[in-house]
């Protein structure tokens, strides 16, 4: 198996700003993009990425999003396949809990 090591950050934070989009956060698997109108979860495989939209993005914005990093992804060498959508709010001990819808 892979380890995080070798997952190419840098090549994903390089497609995300050519997309007008910029990198605010990376925790263990998950990529996280300004105004989290989207993420990005790592696979098993180093380049290969899961496409998750914000459930509070709008439907236009979610399309747009979702094309352009869609066109881009194969001339980075990254594989990102959309997943779904995910939600995100706040715990009551002030963690970020984030649920993923298939």
């Amino acid at each position: 198996m892979e380890t995080a090591q070798l997952r190419p950050l840098g090549t994903v934070m390089e497609l995300i700003e050519s997309i007008g989009h910029e990198v605010t956060y990376a925790y263990e698997d998950l990529v996280f993009v300004d105004h989290n109108h989207f993420l990005l979860q790592f696979g098993q495989k180093s380049h290969s990425l899961d496409l998750f939209i914000n459930t509070e993005c709008s439907a236009e914005e979610a399309e747009s999003i979702s094309s352009k990093i869609l066109e881009a992804a194969p001339a980075s060498g990254l594989d990102i396949q959309p997943k779904g959508t995910y939600t995100m709010d706040e715990s009551k001990d002030d963690n970020l809990r984030i649920t993923f819808h298939g």
